[in-house]
């Protein structure tokens, strides 16, 4: 790709080979899974900074650019969406700290994913998907203390945070009368009483990811666990999902690619009156749109990374490479479908899942 850096090919050379040796050849069980395979978190985690890309030097991290983690989680894509999920929410469950967080809370919070625990970012609830600003949770100021009691669902990698006492980033409303004018940013251990997981969900697809639905029940936390300031929770979690789109979507680009693998190499054996199906003009031409539809992606998602990284506002353009290459990655698995037929449908084959 046009633009990588040095280290940006550096750090992909490093996933691509992890993928070939702990990836691929493990597909049917992470598939068969609700989660990432320990072992192969292990082996993740052994990498040198690798499981907390995003660490600041300060807490003893490698504080990659954020245009090294979006070539990472490409290459990450292309091997196993959940997996990237997996390990991609140690970067998300981050930014909140990162963004307001204080030098002692970015030193907790690292010092845990440092030593190969995970993290999660907990804002969606029942009630409060697309309406971040319907947050129920509440968090009741008694005797200088936050009382928290709610629940949130569909948190990735939530219940690994909670087993592991690692800290999760949480948004909870300190004043349900102001709206998202209330909306406060907690950083929460996941070992306090009070804080438990109810379900892990079994998904269609990204299986290697685990989401869960947690409670907080009664969970009492000192004034410094609070992330920047009262209200300011709204705003942190917009500026931490301006960063997570992107990731998206280099994860999206990730898919398509591996779409457009075997899909290429399907049309290469396929014969059709005695050609390969490649030289069939109606297939080549389709295959030249979602090619030109990826690459576009491509390079608007490195074009919003080194906006983030030169501080730049990316919200416009996280949207549009999250919309455009989620999109794209799913046109391009239903092209694909269509031109293999039968072939790409059949259970346990690499199109299947790649759909799901």
């Amino acid at each position: 790709m046009f633009g990588f850096t040095n280290d940006m090919i550096e750090k992909t050379e490093i996933v691509k080979d992890f993928c070939e040796k702990w990836i691929y050849p493990n597909l049917a069980e992470i598939d068969a899974g609700m989660r990432c395979p320990q072992y192969i978190w292990d082996e993740w985690v052994k990498i040198p900074g690798f499981a907390a890309p995003t660490a600041p030097k300060h807490a003893g991290g490698p504080e990659m650019s954020f245009s090294t983690c979006c070539a990472m989680w490409e290459e990450l894509g292309k091997a196993d969406l959940g997996l990237a999920t997996s390990f991609g929410i140690n970067i998300l469950g981050s930014f909140p700290v990162l963004l307001a967080g204080t030098e002692e809370q970015q030193k907790e919070h690292f010092g845990h994913l440092l030593q190969g625990k995970s993290g999660a970012f907990a804002l969606t609830e029942k009630g409060a998907g697309s309406d971040a600003g319907a947050v129920a949770t509440v968090a009741v100021k008694k005797d200088g203390k936050y009382i928290l009691n709610g629940d949130k669902c569909y948190i990735s990698q939530s219940g690994k945070a909670i087993d592991d006492g690692s800290t999760l980033a949480l948004i909870a409303s300190v004043d349900k009368s102001l709206g998202s004018k209330g909306l406060t940013a907690f950083m929460v251990p996941g070992d306090l009483p009070g804080v438990y997981y109810t379900k892990e969900e079994d998904k269609m697809g990204i299986r290697g990811s685990q989401t869960c639905e947690f409670v907080l029940e009664n969970v009492e936390l000192d004034s410094s666990r609070v992330i920047g300031h009262e209200g300011y929770g709204f705003k942190i979690a917009m500026m931490t999902l301006d960063a997570g789109r992107c990731v998206v979507a280099a994860k999206a680009n990730g898919l398509s690619l591996a779409v457009m693998r075997e899909l290429k190499q399907y049309c290469e054996i396929q014969m059709e009156n005695g050609l390969p199906l490649h030289k069939n003009k109606a297939v080549a031409f389709k295959i030249a749109e979602l090619d030109t539809a990826i690459q576009v992606g491509r390079q608007f998602v490195f074009h919003t990374a080194r906006m983030r990284d030169a501080g730049l506002n990316h919200s416009y353009e996280s949207s549009i490479a999250k919309l455009h290459c989620t999109e794209t990655a799913i046109n391009a698995t239903k092209e694909a479908l269509n031109i293999m037929g039968v072939n790409g449908l059949k259970k346990g084959s690499v199109m299947e899942k790649l759909y799901r």
